[in-house]
């Protein structure tokens, strides 16, 4: 998605890679299952990949990764996608970008 529409929205999204990943700590296999759900959430929010797509993807890796008990543990069917982007993405993006904008002024 190459639209002027498309880019202005990305670039609030367009965080270091290392944000999510260093952000999120997990101790035990119940929080590397949620911290992996939402890694997969953000990343089909950033190309643009509807949740039904990441219901496929997360099928996918519970077969390619059948021995993984995090991949079999994955749970991102119809509503978790759109709870993971609206309950915890949403706001501590537009958080971030809140304190972006004081420390601008």
């Amino acid at each position: 998605m190459n639209t002027l529409k498309h880019k202005k929205n990305m670039k609030y999204y367009d965080v270091n890679q290392k944000l999510i990943t260093t952000r999120i700590k997990p101790s035990r296999e119940k929080d590397e299952i949620a911290a992996a759900e939402g890694v997969l959430v953000y990343h089909n929010i950033k190309h643009g990949h509807s949740y039904l797509a990441q219901q496929c993807l997360v099928n996918v890796c519970k077969t390619i990764f059948s021995s993984s008990p995090i991949a079999t543990g994955l749970s991102c069917a119809r509503t978790k996608p759109p709870s993971i982007t609206l309950n915890v993405l949403a706001p501590y993006f537009t958080q971030n970008l809140i304190n972006d904008l004081k420390d601008s002024f």
